[in-house]
């Protein structure tokens, strides 16, 4: 598959997955203890500057553009999914904040550079094609000393413990829900094309951070938000939700 073959499908998946993206868990923020737990963990590698011009590549519905804005920030949001982005108008309708939700495409955020003082995503790297061509984009359109963040685990690591706990959800999901668990999201031809499909491990991570040229890098650990999210599944959904997790940083 070509480029554009890659990026027509993922757009595609998204657009028909818009409409039930946040009730999935880790998708939308559910309570306020998990809001709370976001906002420390920001508080913890945000620069310290009262407004700060910030950059959510591929926003999907915008939950965490709104928890960012709610901290005193200017946020844009980028997507390719126009189903995802008419989501988030409609959410900051609602609550009345004033986020700029484009189109565009993550791994080449279409803005000049020295734009932004923050570039972030959550749950992204797995379904990028060109991991490295993000990176170094997401720094050309950061300011000096600007930062990137990355939220991301490993969704399927491959072990005998995890295929056990997948499938004992799967056929849980299955009883309660009445849908197909097995119904694959992306085709088999663009799966072999996404060099992250199951996850993106901390150590690969921190790698396309360094080879774009960020420096400080570091982490912190996200599993007490995973914990906290956890505390408000059904137990078929905890089973699953069993993966490290973490945000990843650097500055230019």
């Amino acid at each position: 598959m070509n480029n554009n073959d890659l990026k027509t499908e993922i757009t595609s998946k998204w657009d028909m997955a818009a409409s039930t993206y946040d009730d999935q868990h880790g998708h939308f923020i559910k309570t306020e203890e998990e809001r709370e737990a976001w906002k420390q963990a920001f508080i913890k590698v945000l620069p310290e500057k009262e407004s700060l011009k910030v950059l959510d590549v591929g926003c999907g519905t915008g939950d965490l553009c709104f928890l960012i804005a709610e901290m005193g920030h200017n946020v844009t949001g980028i997507d390719l999914s126009q189903n995802m982005l008419e989501r988030a108008r409609s959410k900051a309708r609602v609550k009345k904040f004033e986020i700029s939700f484009e189109t565009g495409d993550a791994e080449n955020p279409p803005f000049n550079d020295d734009t932004f003082d923050v570039v972030f995503n959550r749950h992204l790297l797995w379904t990028l094609p060109n991991p490295d061509t993000a990176l170094s984009n997401w720094k050309r359109v950061l300011g000096k000393d600007g930062k990137v963040f990355v939220i991301d685990g490993i969704w399927n690591d491959g072990s005998i413990n995890t295929r056990i706990r997948n499938f004992t959800s799967d056929i849980l999901t299955l009883l309660v829900e009445k849908r197909n668990p097995w119904s694959g999201f992306y085709s088999g031809r663009l799966q072999s094309q996404l060099p992250n499909m199951g996850g993106t491990p901390l150590k690969r991570a921190h790698g396309y951070m360094e080879k774009a040229g960020f420096k400080d890098i570091d982490h912190l650990d996200l599993g007490y938000i995973r914990r906290v999210q956890k505390k408000y599944m059904p137990f078929r959904k905890r089973l699953r939700y069993n993966y490290a997790y973490y945000l990843l940083y650097g500055k230019k």
